[in-house]
């Protein structure tokens, strides 16, 4: 409600109201400086919007509280120009469910499963830093899915990806 984020005083964002049914894919569309990586780095929980309420799951996010990174697990955004880590793409997805302690029995299965999901099974061994950019944001979109998130966020998931691939995004 209200949401407002301005840079110097410059605003860059200014939403009397937003809200977002659960089980929906919603996609944001405006040309470029309108706001939108603004309002996805909000929803993320990442930025505080400089006035307004923002809330998620009827609770209002606290931007000083000790809540905000239970917040961020719920939420996962994969930005524009996803960075990888320097290593295998099998590590690169495997990394979120390592950190969660989930056992290294599982982590193989789920790790092949999510990156034949966004066809990326073939690149298992690859170097994620040789990646193309589409290849890199398909495995970006494998290691979010390995937090197993709420929401999932994306900025412009399609502009680096060929076509075949934007259908499968």
């Amino acid at each position: 409600n209200n949401l407002i984020k301005t840079y110097d005083q410059r605003t860059v964002l200014n939403l009397e109201k937003l809200s977002f049914k659960k089980n929906k894919v919603i996609g944001l569309l405006g040309p470029n400086g309108a706001g939108k990586t603004t309002l996805l780095e909000i929803l993320a929980f990442l930025i505080r919007p400089s006035e307004g309420d923002l809330w998620f799951k009827k609770e209002k996010v606290d931007f000083t509280s000790g809540n905000l990174l239970d917040m961020r697990r719920k939420v996962v955004l994969i930005q524009q120009q996803p960075l990888l880590f320097t290593t295998t793409v099998f590590k690169n997805v495997e990394y979120p469910i390592k950190i969660r302690k989930t056992p290294v029995s599982k982590r193989e299965r789920i790790v092949k499963e999510l990156l034949d999901l966004v066809g990326m099974g073939k690149f298992t061994h690859a170097s994620a830093h040789k990646l193309s950019g589409g290849e890199t944001h398909r495995v970006a979109i494998a290691q979010a899915l390995a937090c197993f998130p709420k929401v999932i966020l994306m900025d412009e998931p399609t502009a680096s990806v060929d076509v075949a691939n934007q259908i499968n995004i």
